[in-house]
């Protein structure tokens, strides 16, 4: 390359030196400006992320290859000759697609890392050296608007974690222990664990919740982690009430606390829980898998709980109502002793009083101007988890109940959105669908023997209904969350029970249990021998389920070698109704009751079915 001479480019004018905080670091040799690649700046085209690629590869992706010598020519260049050149709004298309790929990973735990994460949140992180330790031992300190976060380092070890509200009340301040908890144990070594292995991704979900609310804070006048906990608030002060008059039931003598307070998770206005698990933040469940079985044998971590996850989000449209902060939803005597006609409108199965709702004032922002108030720009958002299935008539209920719109244009069958269709399932035009599947359904004999028996169960969708996957709903009140909890335990019950019952379960043998039935006798026999556990085929079970008006599960088997029908209704609160059986007669011990009772017992069609053979078969 020839050198370049003085007054080449007389044209130009010097730039004078200038002084800055940067002039007395040493200047790195072209050797190490040309090895860096353009993508280790923190701002590249406008984007502020920090990435790090001096791969080839990478630039290419970028446009940024360098290819063309001292030109200037880049990959987008060269393509030229065979299309349009790549111009600046093309590079930073390409480049928002790379940063958004790079976003779903984490990272790995270390100090910078945890650092970087951060910043990508738009907190502010400040190095405080320990001066009483020679240990390589300091502090990343995370700071936001209402919260800061402290992080002790000791060789990339994480040593303590301390979390800190210092302009919220003590409603806040009383749970940081228990985020302080869960915020270390996602940053701690567990077994197995290294440098090399150790995910941020849970840290980093509980930072970005607490940097949401943090980001939609304005101090003085609106702080957000206060207002989620005011909800918390008034719905634990509901929820103590509830379990206190339902301990006083006559059916809930000698029942044990966590029997009680499942009960009132499952029937009444849920349960209000403040960083729990691996979780920062407010969920109010309402609704536990087995809860009329639950034993020691099951693990919590085994135990599919359904709730709401209290959220704040910006405000989407006007149309809502802003965010409100207070700690008084709910008045302290809980219930209305005076109560007009329509409150009886909202008591659909969640209790039998009328509750005392308070209206708490509005919050408005400080504004220099005495004279004029301006509201806040953030809204209250309930998160389903899991996502529920609902019909398409139910969603808008939902909605309409928050004063809070629905895209009217996502249009799905509810039967495909709980059972995908597969891309061989052929349907013919007219035709119901039907989804066929194979469970295993472990029992026992009278005599204690255990054996399992295969059923081959058939769902037909003889009528197809529109539905709609409930991921999250605005609203501006925690009564509307509670009146809503009802109809959600209903298709959170019927989903389990069509999940049970019509979707393959790994952990079930089934691969041995077909293995089983090809022995030949003596291979039988020897694996008799080996275990206690056979396998024998079971009748087949043939479920017509109907969504409107009420969900209905209409059952066809084989009992005593005859056809049986049993219809199941599905209400609130996932209460079974039997609308009609013939394997019951006047003279059998059971009722038509038990057999909606087993049911909710089981939640298993396969199981309950094994039940009724046993009992009457």
């Amino acid at each position: 390359m020839a050198t370049p001479t003085p007054g080449k480019h007389a044209q130009v004018a010097a730039t004078p030196p200038v002084s800055t905080p940067f002039s007395n670091r040493p200047v790195p040799s072209p050797a190490k400006q040309f090895k860096q690649s353009p993508a280790n700046s923190n701002t590249l085209y406008g984007h502020n992320f920090p990435v790090g690629y001096d791969s080839p590869s990478a630039a290419m992706a970028l446009g940024m290859d360098g290819l063309g010598g001292g030109m200037g020519m880049n990959m987008g260049m060269v393509m030229g000759s065979l299309g349009a050149p790549v111009g600046e709004d093309e590079k930073k298309r390409r480049l928002a697609t790379v940063l958004e790929i790079l976003k779903t990973s984490k990272g790995r735990l270390s100090e910078l890392s945890t650092e970087r994460l951060a910043r990508r949140l738009g907190l502010e992180c400040l190095w405080e050296d320990s001066p009483s330790s020679s240990g390589g031992t300091r502090t990343l300190i995370i700071a936001g608007t209402a919260m800061a976060l402290d992080i002790e380092f000791a060789n990339n070890i994480v040593k303590k974690v301390s979390l800190s509200f210092p302009e919220a009340s003590e409603i806040v301040t009383k749970h940081k222990d228990k985020a302080e908890n869960i915020l270390l144990r996602d940053l701690e070594f567990q077994s197995g664990e290294s440098s090399l292995t150790k995910l941020l991704d849970r840290f980093a979900a509980n930072l970005e919740r607490l940097a949401q609310l943090d980001k939609l804070s304005v101090i003085p006048g609106l702080n957000c982690h206060e207002a989620i906990a005011g909800i918390y608030e008034s719905l634990e002060k509901l929820h103590g009430w509830e379990t206190t008059r339902l301990a006083e039931h006559n059916d809930m003598a000698g029942k044990t606390r966590e029997y009680i307070e499942r009960a009132a998770t499952c029937t009444k206005s849920g349960t209000p829980v403040m960083h729990a698990g691996d979780r920062i933040g407010l969920s109010l469940d309402y609704w536990e898998e087995r809860r009329r079985i639950r034993t020691k044998a099951i693990k919590d971590e085994e135990q599919k709980i359904w709730s709401l996850t209290i959220e704040c989000a910006p405000m989407l449209e006007l149309v809502y109502t802003p965010i409100r902060v207070s700690d008084k939803w709910i008045s302290s005597d809980i219930k209305k002793d005076n109560p007009n006609p329509e409150d009886f409108l909202s008591m659909v199965g969640t209790n039998d009083l009328v509750l005392d709702w308070l209206e708490p004032e509005a919050t408005f922002l400080p504004s220099a101007d005495p004279s004029s108030s301006k509201f806040t720009e953030v809204m209250f958002v309930a998160k389903f988890n899991p996502p529920l299935v609902v019909p398409y008539n139910l969603a808008m209920t939902l909605h309409n109940s928050t004063n809070s719109s629905i895209e009217p244009y996502e249009m799905s069958f509810f039967d495909e959105l709980l059972f995908p269709k597969r891309p061989d399932e052929k349907q013919e035009v007219g035709e119901s669908r039907k989804i066929k599947n194979r469970i295993v359904v472990h029992v026992f004999s009278k005599n204690g023997d255990s054996f399992t028996k295969i059923s081959s169960n058939i769902l037909h969708i003889e009528k197809k209904d529109y539905g709609r996957t409930m991921a999250f709903i605005p609203f501006s009140h925690p009564r509307h969350l509670v009146e809503m909890l009802p109809h959600l335990r209903q298709y959170a019950f019927l989903s389990t029970i069509l999940r049970k019952s019509f979707t393959p379960d790994s952990k079930l043998p089934t691969i041995e249990a077909s293995k089983s039935l090809a022995m030949n006798k003596k291979e039988r026999f020897a694996e008799f021998l080996a275990q206690n556990t056979t396998v024998k085929k079971k009748h087949d079970l043939s479920v017509t389920l109907t969504t409107q008006p009420v969900p209905t599960l209409q059952l066809a088997f084989q009992l005593k070698e005859k056809p049986a029908n049993v219809t199941f209704q599905i209400g609130v609160n996932g209460v079974v109704e039997v609308l009609s059986q013939d394997i019951l007669g006047d003279s059998s011990q059971m009722k038509a009751a038990d057999l909606g009772r087993m049911l909710e017992i089981t939640e298993d069609l396969g199981v309950w079915m094994e039940f009724v053979t046993q009992k009457i078969g």
